[in-house]
């Protein structure tokens, strides 16, 4: 019920929501897409990246990964474009324990987003997505999944998280 309630949410509740977390002072991010395998292994690394002291504040994972399954072979060969290897990632599959550690947690897309509010609807205020704060415009605001649509479709999910997660990384390190 929560998931169709997002849905149909206004964006000026939506706002509203994310503003209460952000007053909170979130710590640690939970990003999420459905395999682990590309768009959160990616945010995630790059994140990681550009705040190595926040490393273990930052947690990705997937609606329906593979536990260990390495990042998909078109993530591997356009994330060294962007400075990001994903040559060691291992999925990680979302489970209650991932999703209770994270003060934010950042789904990728309307799907993802309502995967996680079905399966843990107590923890609907922390969920969001990631373009949320930038963009009213709902599909401003997710990163289609590039699976299995070639390299072109991986660099733009790429340089779309590029452009959404510094905002979301200014949270955990004010």
């Amino acid at each position: 019920m929560a998931a169709i309630g997002r849905l149909l949410e206004r964006a000026a509740t939506r706002r509203r929501r994310l503003d209460a977390v952000i007053a909170a002072a979130p710590e640690r991010l939970v990003i999420v897409c459905h395999g682990n395998i590309m768009r959160s292994a990616f945010a995630v690394a790059y994140l990681r990246q550009q705040a190595p002291e926040l490393a273990s504040r930052i947690i990705g994972a997937g609606t329906h990964a593979t536990a260990g399954r390495p990042a998909q072979d078109s993530a591997r060969r356009v994330s060294p474009e962007f400075g990001v290897p994903l040559d060691t990632h291992a999925a990680t599959p979302l489970d209650l324990v991932t999703v209770g550690a994270g003060d934010v947690i950042l789904c990728m897309d309307r799907a993802n987003e309502a995967n996680v509010l079905s399966r843990h609807p107590m923890h609907a205020a922390r969920v969001f997505l990631i373009g949320d704060g930038a963009s009213d415009d709902p599909i401003d605001r997710t990163i289609v999944d590039p699976y299995a649509r070639g390299d072109d479709a991986t660099r733009l999910a790429f340089q779309q998280i590029l452009a959404h997660a510094p905002r979301w990384l200014s949270l955990v390190t004010n």
